[in-house]
């Protein structure tokens, strides 16, 4: 466990660092846009941040502590075992909030928001497996 949930949260500071720097730098963010695919509608929706603070902002924080917390020491420190399941909760409803959001919301989905939200659902399972397993 402790490898893929360091690999995992180690894919969603990449993708989190690079919807940071999308959202800051003009003309970086990549993505088709079309009917519903459409990444800049969704990032720089009033969705996009939440008390003023970006969403991409929020995730990058979000992973850069999930990828502290699942390094191999970090797996034999008792306390964290539950700071990783409580963080990575709180992840999973901000998924199914952003998840509405973009559906509910704004019309369109982000394919890189899209990554964001299965490495975090994927992160949750295999760091709720992983605590199963050491009960």
């Amino acid at each position: 466990m402790p490898v893929v949930s360091l690999a995992l949260s180690l894919a969603g500071l990449a993708v989190s660092t690079y919807l940071t720097i999308a959202h800051f730098t003009a003309g970086a963010l990549l993505c088709a846009e079309g009917e519903v695919i459409d990444c800049g509608t969704v990032t720089t929706s009033e969705q996009s941040e939440l008390l003023g603070i970006p969403v991409a902002v929020l995730g990058l924080a979000f992973f850069a502590f999930l990828t502290v917390v699942c390094l191999p020491f970090a797996w034999r420190v008792e306390a964290l075992h539950w700071a990783r399941l409580a963080s990575v909760g709180v992840g999973v409803l901000f998924v199914v909030y952003l998840v509405a959001a973009e559906f509910l919301l704004i019309g369109k989905i982000c394919l890189w928001c899209t990554a964001v939200h299965v490495i975090t659902l994927a992160l949750a399972g295999v760091l709720v497996t992983g605590a199963l397993r050491r009960e």
